[in-house]
């Protein structure tokens, strides 16, 4: 990201400018988990207990896939950073579902890309992972960030 700064300007200005002007590109809801945010691990253990919670969570995409009104992407959870960055090394938090009500490209919405969402719990959904029937976590979106790549681990 480039942020134009006239050098025109005092020092104190042009200060707050680079502190304000050019913030993070990551959304505020990615950047800061909900109050009393569920591990994935206690949802898939006592899912009633926490259904329309609001969660973020994060990891590495398994898969992404386009249905008529939205993208469904498939993740591997991981443990996130404080600013919701989903840790290298640490995707054993089980797997989760989230709805984005968009069209999202699964060319640069890849496998092994790293993604963090922030959303309501809706429900949870069985699927096969081979032969073994898995409890899926879904999460419709609110907010989601793709991570840049070469943060991949």
């Amino acid at each position: 990201m480039r942020c134009f700064i006239p050098k025109a300007l005092p020092e104190w200005l042009l200060i707050s400018l680079m502190l304000t002007g050019c913030a993070s590109q990551i959304p505020p809801m990615i950047r800061k988990a909900p109050d009393n945010n569920p591990s994935l691990d206690a949802v898939r253990d006592n899912p009633a207990d926490y259904m329309t919670r609001q969660v973020r969570w994060g990891g590495k995409l398994i898969e992404t896939e386009n249905r008529k009104d939205a993208t469904w992407l498939t993740v591997l959870g991981a443990s996130l950073s404080k600013d919701g960055e989903p840790q290298p090394g640490e995707d054993n938090a089980g797997r989760f579902i989230a709805i984005v009500p968009a069209f999202l490209d699964p060319k640069v919405y890849a496998a092994d890309r790293k993604v963090t969402v922030n959303g309501t719990l809706l429900r949870t959904e069985t699927r096969l992972v081979g032969e073994f029937p898995y409890h899926y976590p879904v999460v419709q979106a609110q907010s989601w960030y793709l991570w840049p790549r070469g943060s991949e681990a």
